[in-house]
């Protein structure tokens, strides 16, 4: 493994919101540019976009992300379950330099603890030039770690109450201003400057709800 880089500004991004409110689609954006993207996928929803590698094969990830060690590669694990997940986090963190997707991770973390190797890759990730990007619908039920490490929060409408209040709390914001959203409209919060923005999928800005100050 390469020595660690603390000066890497890896961000973690955190995505939430009902199926069909375009969850996917900032990331989807975001693969067109980036050269190494390794995504867990248990929805099957990347392998037909152009350039992106599908595998549901444990060891066929492993030789495709050995064999492009220093190279560019998007590749998806199709796979589902706990084991499957931490057997992902951890080829990520020894990939290193990359883009890791985790797509539904409530389903495979819980609200009171990260397993231990995405709970590396969470913490330690980032010194490797590793940014994440974690989907989940249900943020109530999802780990709190990555949520607490996320440098971007970016929701869309959720139809829990519980999911609602838990992205409020952690975006300072109103739960009343996330009620309000309706298919395809985002709240993204930026922790750097502590701002909060609206906006919606198709348009070119957002609207500014309200600049925020450090108490």
């Amino acid at each position: 493994m390469a020595k660690a880089n603390t000066a890497l500004k890896a961000e973690h991004m955190y995505f939430c919101g009902n199926s069909g409110t375009g969850k996917s689609s900032k990331i989807k954006e975001m693969m067109k540019i980036v050269p190494r993207v390794i995504i867990f996928d248990p929805d099957d929803e990347y392998g037909e976009l152009s350039g992106v590698v599908r595998t549901t094969n444990a060891t066929e990830l492993v030789n495709a992300l050995r064999s492009h060690k220093n190279k560019s590669l998007k590749i998806a694990y199709v796979a589902e379950g706990v084991k499957a997940f931490e057997f992902w986090a951890n080829c990520a963190f020894n990939w290193q330099n990359c883009v890791a997707v985790a797509e539904e991770i409530a389903d495979v973390t819980t609200a009171s603890k990260a397993p231990p190797a995405w709970g590396r890759l969470i913490r330690r990730g980032r010194k490797y030039g590793i940014q994440i990007c974690a989907v989940t619908q249900r943020p109530a039920e999802a780990d709190k770690t990555i949520l607490s490490n996320a440098a971007v929060i970016r929701t869309g409408a959720l139809g829990r109450h519980a999911d609602r209040e838990a992205i409020a709390r952690e975006m300072d914001c109103k739960v009343d201003e996330i009620s309000k959203l309706i298919p395809l409209d985002y709240i993204e919060y930026r922790r750097a400057d502590l701002t909060l923005e609206r906006g919606r999928l198709g348009e070119k800005r957002a609207k500014n709800l309200r600049i925020k100050t450090k108490k």
